[in-house]
């Protein structure tokens, strides 16, 4: 599932439930979890689940789909989906850039990886900005 980092919506969670989103982060991909409907909820469709996060420790996530839309979570085009072990201090790390920057950390990692295989974007450098500006100012003299 992909999901949009709120800064506002995770000081929240802390406040009322003294865990961060992204260490929640991965309960709802486990694929051992179980999820149940709550049926205690009132006017809403709300669930339950019950899994492990990206560091194996045991949470619970409540939610409901009031603001949900139908259709594909994620395009699948140039992404595939995988199962993957890293070490704990990688996760970590990438966990508290996460929260520093608002990326999420799997987003974080993808692009450690591409440039470490030189798949990344280069960097913007002057010689390339003035090369670019003297060919923007070329065409707009024309």
């Amino acid at each position: 599932m992909r999901y949009v980092f709120d800064p506002t919506k995770n000081a929240a969670n802390l406040r009322k439930h003294g865990v961060s989103l992204a260490e929640g982060d991965g309960v709802l991909n486990d694929p051992l979890a179980l999820t149940v409907e709550d049926d205690a909820a009132e006017g809403e469709a709300r669930f339950v689940t019950i899994g492990a996060n990206v560091h194996g420790a045991l949470m619970v996530k409540v939610y409901d789909f009031s603001r949900g839309r139908r259709g594909a979570v994620l395009p699948t085009t140039g992404k595939t989906r995988i199962t993957i072990y890293l070490d704990d201090a990688i996760v970590d790390h990438f966990k508290a850039q996460s929260e520093k920057t608002g990326k999420g950390y799997q987003t974080l990692i993808n692009e450690a990886l591409a440039a470490h295989i030189g798949a990344a974007e280069k960097p913007l450098t002057a010689s390339t900005v003035r090369r670019i500006l003297r060919e923007e100012i070329a065409a707009a003299r024309r």
